[in-house]
């Protein structure tokens, strides 16, 4: 607590919706702006308005207290809008990734009970969504709906949006809203209750096939509250570059309403181009951004840093979602440090099933190769792993969370829900994170590896093996498979995807194997995790106990590749 105020460390976490929280926050600086998406810019007062209105649009629906609603989508206004108009009803949003099947988004809207969904026209599969989801309405946006008329002309001459024949159940996004025209006195806001859901974000947990995380208003809050009181200076009219997808736990809790709760105006950059982020943070200057450490390598790297532009503006330069090496480490403070940024990176760590964030560095008080220390509404702590036997300072063990903002539980999944979250002999509930690592006197955490075979790629993107394995495995030829994380030979840290395939016979060729498993990887698995190489063996190597040897395939690719790294 050395790092937090006192008037920090007196802070009460509100019962309150975040659609109250967010409104209480900014009802009265209705003329600030609060999200600039493109050339244009939408005020507090305008999205204050279209959240009434789109609530009594979802209203007209039939949309009530208790209800989820399915998005397929990115973070763009219309989502922003979304998830607060139907927090205002009580209900809340199902968010998945627009890339997704249509088989799986099927199967998280019955899993959620969902008979609405709603969803973008550029990416997602929408007239195969229209013909076979079991929906009551199907709701349509695109990328441009918020975009100043000179972008939405551009676009439309390049036709990047689906044609789609409207009707009584397929609703165009400006048709939807025109139902709550002049009903918006007819809602009423649902008081905040304790444990009620705000949104649900999927995640693959600490392992296995992605599960839908459900968070509370409680976690919601918490994470803006933890910004809010973390020491950090916030100003009405700094900017926050949001580069986080909405689908994510990180992109909707952390990067959506945590700068809103604080009147931030944010800047959303609805499909993230990481070659790009030296002309993103050059265009829009912004005082506070979260990314993660291959961001910042490519910013460091970028042709609009080649001229000595300074970043004097950063107030923070958030890092999450992997740790880095020493190296790695030192290059970018250096870099930022000779640049005018007035604090070294704000490294920090967090997971799904706490809303998102968990601990930070603020204001320079770093530790080398530390993720930070706790934010102010989580307590963490090292336990002994498998047991609830808490260890002590510097001792290594698996890192455990708890705190207000712990997820209610996975969606339908009461097995998994037990496995993550614990309850100790005192009766407090935590998070059993399955990260080794530990914690020194000062309270700053130290990342020391996985305890399960997640894999952490180049830009934090965590994989989860059993997936695509389940998905390999599904193909006759195919008599054994093991997906592991070998060395990145592209990027400075994380790893690459890989795939080992041991076949049953070999009357068909491996070329032909191997196109055939990438076509079913594309039909069930989102592109950005499909293993980037795939090779074959005669034989899985085992360990004594007859499980694959995970660990001696990863060194056995990397040792085949060293000498090729080396020539290149």
């Amino acid at each position: 607590m050395q790092f937090f105020t006192e008037e920090a460390q007196k802070a009460v976490l509100p019962k309150e919706s975040i659609y109250q929280h967010m409104l209480k926050i900014n009802t009265d600086h209705r003329d600030d702006i609060a999200i600039r998406y493109f050339k244009n810019r939408i005020t507090y007062g305008k999205l204050l308005d279209d959240i009434d209105q789109c609530a009594a649009a979802f209203q007209a629906l039939g949309v009530k207290k208790g209800d989820i609603v399915t998005f397929c989508t990115i973070t763009i206004p219309e989502f922003v809008v979304s998830l607060y108009a139907l927090n205002k009803l009580g209900a809340a949003p199902l968010v998945l990734d627009p890339r997704d099947s249509c088989i799986h988004i099927q199967e998280f809207m019955k899993s959620a009970n969902s008979r609405i969904v709603v969803t973008m026209t550029v990416t997602a599969p929408v007239k195969e969504m229209i013909q076979e989801l079991d929906a009551d309405y199907i709701i349509t946006y695109n990328a441009a709906n918020s975009m100043s008329s000179g972008l939405v002309k551009w676009i439309a001459k390049r036709k990047m949006a689906i044609d789609v024949q409207y009707n009584d159940r397929v609703l165009e996004w400006n048709s939807f809203m025109e139902l709550g025209y002049g009903h918006e006195d007819e809602v009423e806001t649902v008081d905040y209750s304790e444990f009620e859901l705000a949104g649900i974000a999927l995640t693959g947990g600490t392992t296995g096939a992605p599960k839908g995380v459900m968070f509370s208003n409680d976690g919601f809050n918490a994470v803006a509250m933890d910004f809010q009181y973390c020491g950090v200076e916030y100003d009405r009219h700094h900017r926050f570059l949001n580069i986080i997808p909405a689908f994510a736990s990180y992109g909707i809790v952390a990067n959506l309403h945590m700068p809103l709760s604080l009147g931030l105006e944010m800047i959303i950059i609805p499909k993230f181009d990481s070659d790009q982020v030296g002309k993103y943070i050059r265009e829009y200057r912004p005082q506070h951004t979260l990314m993660v450490p291959a961001h910042y390598e490519k910013l460091m790297n970028s042709k609009e840093m080649k001229d000595g532009f300074m970043l004097d503006f950063f107030v923070t330069a958030g890092s999450g979602g992997d740790t880095m090496n020493a190296g790695l480490e030192a290059k970018l403070n250096g870099f930022l440090k000779e640049r005018g940024a007035k604090f070294p990176l704000s490294q920090g760590y967090g997971m799904s099933e706490v809303s998102s964030a968990a601990c930070c560095s603020c204001n320079g008080n770093f530790r080398s190769l530390s993720v930070g220390y706790p934010l102010l509404m989580n307590t963490m702590g090292i336990f002994k792993p498998g047991t609830t036997e808490e260890l002590g300072y510097n001792e290594e063990g698996e890192i455990c969370i708890t705190g207000p903002a712990l997820m209610l539980g996975y969606l339908n999944n009461p097995a998994e829900t037990e496995k993550i979250m614990v309850k100790h002999p005192d009766g407090t509930v935590w998070i059993h994170s399955g990260d080794l690592g530990s914690i020194d006197e000062d309270g700053f955490i130290f990342i020391k590896g996985r305890i399960k075979r997640m894999i952490i790629m180049f830009n934090g993107h965590k994989v989860f093996p059993t997936f695509i394995e389940d998905v390999l495995g599904k193909h006759p030829d195919v008599m054994s498979c093991a997906v592991v994380g070998v060395t990145d030979r592209e990027h400075a840290q994380g790893k690459s995807v890989h795939a080992v395939i041991q076949l049953k016979n070999h009357e068909r060729t491996e070329e032909e194997v191997q196109a055939e498993l990438y076509d079913l990887m594309g039909q069930e698995i989102e592109s950005s995790v499909i293993p980037k190489t795939m090779q074959f063996v005669d034989e899985m190597p085992h360990t004594g106990m007859g499980k694959i040897d995970y660990l001696k395939l990863e060194k056995d690719y990397d040792a085949m590749t060293e000498p090729v790294a080396a020539a290149n």
